[in-house]
């Protein structure tokens, strides 16, 4: 079977790491690859089996039905942060394709109730980057301020508000030494920081921006809990990578992020739309004894059972099915 590859440009560390783990695989499968751009389909597609599109790319969708190949497209976006208005567009896009790669259970629901009637295939999130147990993070974390730090990653769009209003509504419940960093950017990033630092104490709220993934990765290396602000993401990879990084985890108890965490064995899981229910999960998390380490330990694991080799082999099956 011979694949194009089109890799998402805005994968972490400047690389796609999805269509890198699977060109180097191909071979051991009696499968050849090659890396595409939209503007190389034109020599690249003669011959190709099927084209396989990492991300939502319109263009990219758009090249590969005029070269008439298969098309699958792997998708991890829930698209939760668009208006319903955009929904029918990205729904038209899907529907040309035969097959629609998701990372989790409730991902592959939402595209179903979109109606598009596309195939979908469950191919798990794979991350191998796994720094908790590394001795020079042993001792960060051994050397962390005292005050708790909490980081919480948003789009800041209209559909993050709720979310954002439930967390600050949580943290400000908090009696003991906290401080707030949110990491993201977005059209209400101003409204949401006027509106933190209006029922916030100013010292105890900042927002980093948009900063690059590895700088991200600090953030969450010298955190004591990462909270999943949001529970409609398609997939909380960003949990994932505060599990590598030894950062326990807090996450509503719904959508995708009740398929990564297990409550009290790599994280904490608290009722949806209930900020005492964060609040109090974040007091536990802060007040019993030997429980972070507990959870880094349990995060570390799940880590590690997120391997390539069963990513891969997860798509060559699902890929291989489409070409039958």
């Amino acid at each position: 079977m011979k694949i194009v590859l089109v890799p998402d440009p805005a994968s972490p560390y400047g690389e796609d790491a999805f269509c890198r783990e699977v060109g180097l695989r191909a071979s051991r499968r009696g499968h050849e690859t090659k890396i595409s751009t939209v503007a190389g389909f034109q020599d690249s597609a003669p011959g190709a089996d099927v084209i396989l599109i990492n991300g939502l790319q319109p263009a990219a969708v758009e090249g590969a039905l005029k070269a008439d190949r298969r098309l699958a497209v792997r998708l991890i976006d829930s698209f939760a942060d668009l208006p319903d208005s955009e929904i029918p567009r990205i729904r038209e896009l899907l529907i040309r394709a035969q097959l629609v790669i998701v990372p989790s259970r409730y991902l592959a629901q939402l595209v179903a109730s979109w109606g598009n009637g596309v195939h979908t295939a469950l191919v798990p999130y794979a991350y191998d980057r796994v720094r908790a147990h590394e001795p020079a993070l042993i001792t960060l974390r051994a050397s962390r301020t005292a005050h708790f730090q909490i980081v919480a990653t948003s789009k800041f769009s209209e559909s993050c508000r709720p979310d954002l209003e439930l967390l600050f509504a949580a943290v400000s419940r908090l009696r003991f030494d906290w401080h707030l960093t949110l990491v993201g950017q977005g059209p209400l990033l101003n409204a949401v920081e006027e509106y933190a630092h209006r029922i916030l104490p100013a010292e105890r709220v900042s927002f980093a921006g948009l900063l690059p993934h590895l700088k991200v990765m600090e953030f969450l290396r010298a955190a004591k809990a990462y909270v999943v602000a949001s529970a409609s993401e398609g997939y909380p990879a960003m949990a994932l990578y505060a599990l590598s990084e030894g950062c326990p985890v807090v996450a509503p108890r719904c959508g995708a992020a009740t398929e990564l965490i297990t409550d009290g064995v790599n994280g904490l899981l608290f009722k949806p739309d209930d900020p005492l229910s964060l609040c109090e999960t974040l007091v536990t998390l802060a007040s019993v004894r030997g429980l972070s380490l507990r959870l880094i330990a349990g995060g570390v694991k799940t880590v590690e059972h997120h391997t390539w080799d069963a990513t891969v082999a997860a798509t060559f099956e699902a890929l291989e099915g489409l070409c039958r």
